[in-house]
């Protein structure tokens, strides 16, 4: 993938924060950045989709909100069981006797 050298500027309390998340996260300033931008789009083609579907369906209620939440939520503690159980199983993970 080439890449194109830029300036940007921004906040200096908000480049310090942007400069510590991604040190934690392991990744460089630029890779942090494009990222953000990188979500950010996503994020953008996300509201477009929504728009759309409402232009044509009507706008999701807030029953339909919540039953979408409890589905995520519901699917997340499957996940972190299936996690939990693999754990268990896999020798990596068990303490040495």
């Amino acid at each position: 993938m080439a890449a194109e050298k830029f300036s940007a500027s921004m906040d200096d309390a908000l480049l310090a924060d942007a400069r510590a998340d991604a040190e934690a996260e392991g990744l460089t300033l630029s890779s942090w950045l494009a990222d953000a931008a990188a979500d950010r789009l996503r994020l953008k083609a996300l509201r477009q989709l929504v728009n759309d579907w409402e232009a044509e369906h009507g706008a999701i209620s807030t029953a339909e909100l919540d039953a979408l939440e409890n589905k995520v939520a519901a699917a997340r503690r499957t996940a972190a069981t299936r996690r939990s159980r693999s754990q268990m199983t896999d020798p990596s993970h068990q303490a040495a006797s």
